[in-house]
């Protein structure tokens, strides 16, 4: 191994110990109470070296959001994986989503964090930043390729365009996600207490919904 490849694992390891801290710290105390002084401390470096790799807390947080959306996405790699119906691939790729978030509440908040970020120039700036934007783009590219392989098999409509439906159904499956997370941690809207049903059974008829819809005419 070269200098500059023993290097280059060096910092990556280094990167890894300050996401592996700030998961201890901002998970368990939230990121308003979480300090960098705190992580620095749990990951055994000066707070200086924090720094070097975030900018801020805000970027390390997003770090995060990083790492959650690269472990749903080798999730999301690993279903199209598989010797289904381009249907049913849609339908576990939901299955992947939902359980991941149930799996893993504190990711999906991040995930919520970096989709409501309005800082436009720090989002530019960031490369954390726009790594989570390529994640977002190749767990979309997923759900275009199912709807294709199900345009081709015959299992899906294929009068619609893969692209704009795609982005319908990722759009309204973030949304009931979202929803059904509000209501089982306890949000404060009462309406989603006035709603029966449980995170599961919420998205169960969400996607039967779904499903339905993408079907051929023949088969609705």
């Amino acid at each position: 191994m070269s200098t500059q490849e023993r290097k280059q694992r060096e910092k990556q390891q280094r990167r890894e110990a300050i996401l592996d801290a700030a998961e201890n710290e901002i998970f368990a105390k939230g990121l308003d109470q979480a300090t960098m002084d705190e992580i620095a401390e749990r990951a055994e470096l000066s707070k200086g070296t924090l720094y070097l790799y975030f900018r801020n807390k805000n970027e390390l947080y997003m770090g995060l959001c990083e790492r959650g959306s690269s472990l749903l996405n080798q999730r999301f790699a690993k279903v199209l994986t598989a010797d289904r119906s381009g249907i049913e691939l849609v339908r576990m790729l939901g299955e992947t989503y939902i359980d991941f978030v149930r799996e893993n509440p504190d990711y999906f908040r991040t995930f919520l964090y970096y989709e409501s970020f309005d800082d436009e120039e720090e989002l530019e700036q960031s490369e954390v930043a726009c790594n989570c934007e390529d994640n977002v783009r190749e767990a979309f590219t997923y759900t275009v390729r199912a709807l294709q392989i199900g345009m081709q098999d015959g299992t899906i409509d294929d009068s619609r365009d893969p692209r704009q439906l795609a982005l319908i159904i990722w759009g309204a499956t973030r949304g009931i996600i979202k929803l059904s997370f509000m209501k089982e941690t306890g949000h404060h809207l009462q309406v989603l207490e006035e709603v029966e049903g449980d995170f599961k059974t919420l998205y169960d008829r969400f996607q039967d919904i779904v499903l339905r819809g993408i079907a051929p005419s023949s088969e609705k």
